[in-house]
């Protein structure tokens, strides 16, 4: 386990640079229609407790997670809003979702209650590696800073000061070899090295997907069509990346999946005539949403 932390830590530190080329405007959509039905339907103003926006989001956070059943083949069928998703999986052992959907569900909750909230896709180096994760960033107002939340796993990072940190807080204390360790929401342990120690392999987990970051355009209800905003190492080819995956899927399609052939196949003639995307400044995602 020692070594496969160090090759983690070895290619965060080759690819630490980021390529910041330009300034990204987030949208955060606080009047979608629905998110009264959201509330009303599923009581989540009894749920939610707390002073701060971060204890307000743990709460919903813990109270989800154990009802939201976990499933990788989930096949993402269902459309991709918190009411629908809820119909399907809530307290559903047999509709179990991935954290993509997960995610969706506890972000919009969050603006349901003007919370500031996005999906963040957190992804590997390797091509040839294709467990990635979805987690939630929501803004604390209190603390004026992004802190990464996780549905899946109900909990979250913090540092040596018991201070929760954002997605790129994470990747930049891996990189800098700083003190930092998951957290169950529900944690009463006070002993942050043992609580290293306890998570050791859900920091690990999140030390080999926080190469790259990416965000949404829009967050709100529903999917909306939108740019992605990524975070990008210097010198690091996403489409290279892309074109090993993609022969890779070709090369080891299971023989009950070739229906998807022609669809890899395209997609890997189309990809060289695709351009390298755009890097976005860290500081204008990370900054303060909140316009005085």
């Amino acid at each position: 386990q020692k070594e496969i932390e160090y090759l983690y830590l070895g290619i965060l530190n080759n690819y630490s640079e980021l390529k910041e080329e330009k300034e990204a405007s987030l949208i955060y959509d606080f009047n979608c229609n629905e998110y009264e039905e959201l509330i009303s339907k599923y009581h989540f103003d009894e749920i939610i407790k707390g002073e701060s926006d971060f204890t307000k989001a743990c709460s919903l956070l813990h109270y989800l997670a154990p009802k939201l059943y976990h499933s990788s083949f989930y096949d993402n069928h269902i459309e991709c809003n918190s009411l629908k998703l809820l119909e399907y999986s809530f307290e559903n052992k047999e509709h179990g979702i991935n954290c993509l959907n997960k995610s969706k569900i506890l972000s919009e909750i969050l603006l349901a209650f003007n919370i500031y909230a996005r999906r963040v896709f957190i992804h590997p180096f390797s091509p040839f590696d294709f467990d990635s994760h979805v987690v939630v960033e929501m803004f604390d107002k209190s603390l004026n800073k992004w802190i990464m939340i996780d549905p899946t796993t109900d909990g979250y990072f913090v540092d040596e000061n018991n201070i929760p940190l954002s997605m790129i807080e994470i990747r930049n204390n891996f990189i800098s070899n700083k003190f930092q360790t998951f957290i169950a929401s529900n944690s009463r342990s006070k002993d942050l090295n043992k609580q290293k120690v306890k998570n050791e392999e859900i920091n690990l987990y999140f030390m080999k997907n926080c190469f790259l970051i990416s965000f949404e355009e829009y967050n709100g209800f529903s999917k909306k069509e939108g740019e992605a905003i990524t975070l990008l190492p210097l010198n690091y080819s996403i489409i290279k990346n892309q074109e090993l995956n993609h022969k890779f899927r070709i090369e080891n399609m299971p023989s009950e999946y070739k229906d998807l052939l022609p669809a890899q196949e395209k997609y890997l003639k189309e990809i060289k005539y695709k351009k390298e995307p755009i890097g976005y400044k860290v500081l204008s995602i990370y900054k303060s949403p909140i316009i005085e």
